[in-house]
């Protein structure tokens, strides 16, 4: 809208798939919206504009339900995160008309000369962790590499370091198709080309919402990814085992040049070498042989692999498995090694020199409550003395503009408290102690649960 009375609205973008109320996929045209739905809601936003004598970019938005009535919700004075779809099936720069209105000159065009052709979609790349309820992550990125199939807007590169102070999404991918179905491959190829390592993203899960059934017949809805959570959350179990294979043969062709030449030495013989693994999450033992450069036996979990490492570079490597030649990237990172192969980040670590934590199972790790993230407290709900129950909210922090509550896994009695509201901490450091010992600590849990939950330290 400009000073002069003009205004013109530009499609819809339906923004359905979300997580915690903050939207993961965005497109326009909407697959749900008919032609006169489409209608009704430009004329609705045009009338409502005009009534405010709003002037500039603005975003109207509305919920629709089963029956297609459209209830408004609110409006947004600017241009929003997914502005780019709109652009692309207008083919007009959002940005510099709302700057040249804000410079007094009126809007060039008419309604009449606006055109939707085509379709888009949008995906947000965030440092974030949707197996651990999308907890926010933080960190440097290792590697980046965008793909070139798509518009990808990001300020990224290899040895960035994404902070806990901003939201957490670092990256928009966004995909142009005549059809819908177009757009939607282009941008899963997309992703599976792109190569974000070092810092956990949502890569994988963007990859499950756009192949999802539901979201192929353009069913998606508010409710998409808490009814079909288990099934974007599922791990590959093809790329698991591929990558589980490889991940001996590629810690020893990227050691140093010593320790590489001694492994290979070492390894050119008929007796098998044991590799005590991580790989993502999951603890091996692989039982690896060198018949000759290159070509490796790997047996692991009962299965015996052929692996060739057929070219390597500095981030990339070309391998085969089982007769399938294949490529990932990667970096190495002392004993550890981040992969990217399909769109999935593995990370993969070497302890097979490092000794195995020995835990009498009696304490439940020493009732340390640690960070899950880089962040700030903002509250405490416990002193030192207080019987806690399990279950119940110690502290909460807040990162990229998310709050997330620590909670206690078993009850026992707060033995120290080491952080106050305001305190800026680091993922992995101890926050509280609780001593889990004594029967007190159980018989004691509940009896002060009024004075706990009355106390706020902020």
């Amino acid at each position: 809208a400009d000073r002069y009375g003009n205004v013109v609205h530009l499609g819809e973008r339906d923004c359905s798939i979300q997580r915690r109320h903050q939207k993961v996929v965005e497109e326009s045209p909407s697959p749900s919206v008919s032609a006169e739905e489409q209608e009704q809601l430009g004329n609705a936003a045009v009338a409502a504009v005009k009534a405010l004598g709003y002037e500039g970019a603005g975003t109207l938005e509305f919920l629709r339900d089963q029956a297609g009535r459209f209830y408004f919700m609110e409006m947004n004075t600017r241009l929003q995160v997914e502005h780019p779809v709109t652009e692309m099936i207008t083919g007009l720069d959002l940005v510099a008309l709302q700057l040249r209105i804000a410079a007094g000159e009126p809007l060039p065009f008419s309604q009449d000369d606006v055109r939707f052709d085509g379709h888009a979609i949008e995906v947000r790349l965030c440092a974030e962790s949707p197996e651990q309820s999308f907890l926010p992550q933080s960190g440097m990125i290792a590697l980046w590499r965008a793909p070139t199939g798509c518009r990808v807007e990001h300020a990224l590169k290899s040895g960035t370091i994404i902070s806990p102070y901003y939201d957490s999404m670092i990256a928009k991918f966004v995909s142009f198709g005549t059809t819908r179905e177009e757009a939607r491959r282009k941008l899963l190829i997309s992703l599976e080309e792109s190569v974000v390592l070092g810092v956990p993203t949502n890569q994988q899960f963007l990859i499950r919402c756009l192949s999802h059934s539901t979201f192929v017949a353009g069913g998606a809805t508010t409710a998409f990814v808490e009814h079909h959570l288990a099934e974007l959350l599922a791990t590959d179990s093809d790329a698991d085992e591929r990558i589980g294979a490889l991940a001996a043969p590629l810690l020893i062709e990227t050691a140093g040049d010593t320790i590489a030449t001694s492994n290979r030495r070492h390894l050119r013989h008929n007796l098998a070498v044991s590799f005590r693994l991580r790989v993502g999450g999951s603890q091996c033992v692989a039982a690896v042989q060198q018949p000759s450069a290159g070509r490796y036996q790997i047996s692991t979990s009962g299965r015996n692999v052929a692996v060739a490492v057929l070219d390597i570079a500095p981030a990339a490597v070309r391998f085969e498995i089982d007769g399938i030649v294949e490529s990932a990237a990667y970096v190495r990172d002392g004993n550890r090694l981040f992969v990217g192969y399909k769109g999935v980040s593995f990370v993969i670590e070497d302890r097979s020199r490092v000794a195995e934590a020995v835990s009498d199972g009696s304490r439940d790790g020493g009732g340390k409550i640690r960070s899950q993230m880089n962040g700030r407290v903002v509250a405490v709900y416990v002193a030192v003395g207080d019987p806690v129950g399990a279950g119940q909210p110690i502290l909460t922090l807040e990162a990229m503009k998310m709050e997330h509550s620590h909670v206690a896994s078993r009850a026992g009695i707060v033995r120290a408290v080491a952080v106050s509201v305001g305190d800026q901490v680091s993922a992995g450091r101890t926050l509280v102690e609780i001593d889990l010992d004594g029967e007190a600590a159980h018989a004691n849990a509940g009896l002060s649960a009024d004075r706990q939950n009355a106390r706020t330290n902020s």
